[in-house]
């Protein structure tokens, strides 16, 4: 920022360093989102994530996709996808590899359109503003080029 010599600018700042966890999947073939917004990253929160998927796609069979976050392999989320194969399979990713996880570019989306460059007045109305974000977009899979129109993901769906 540029200011007059001799006039110091006054510049806000959010003050505390607040934050949430946002826990989410994207369904591939109907751009339809499905996401939590909790307090950390735990197994337990983990594990009403994947009880919302269930929830949101009924009967369905869900194949999820997950990077290797160390809450991902508690005993907790192990014992319950243990009791849950028959409605959940999970596919892991190789550790460090975020752009095979196709949620990432949701993610970076979201917050160049919706969340970059703006002051909240507080931690809620970024979530607010997030959850709008993310509505603009569900269940839209025509909007989401962002996601799906990319070399890799093209390759993808081709093999």
């Amino acid at each position: 920022m540029w200011a007059r010599i001799g006039c110091q600018p006054r510049v806000p700042s959010p003050g505390q360093n607040q934050k949430k966890t946002v826990y989410g999947a994207v369904d591939y073939a109907t751009g339809k989102i499905t996401t939590i917004v909790t307090d950390t990253k735990s197994g337990l929160n983990f594990i009403a994530f994947l009880a919302t998927l269930l929830r949101s796609y009924g009967g369905r069979k869900i194949r999820l996709v997950c990077d290797n976050a160390r809450y991902h392999h508690t005993g907790a989320v192990q014992d319950w996808l243990d009791g849950h194969r028959h409605r959940i399979e999970v596919y892991w990713l190789p550790p460090y590899c975020p752009d095979l996880n196709l949620i990432e570019r949701l993610w970076g989306h979201l917050k160049r359109t919706a969340l970059a460059n703006v002051l909240f007045a507080g931690i809620h109305d970024l979530v607010r503003a997030f959850v709008h974000g993310v509505r603009a977009v569900n269940g839209h899979r025509d909007k989401m080029g962002f996601m799906f129109d990319h070399d890799d993901a093209v390759r993808t769906r081709a093999a």
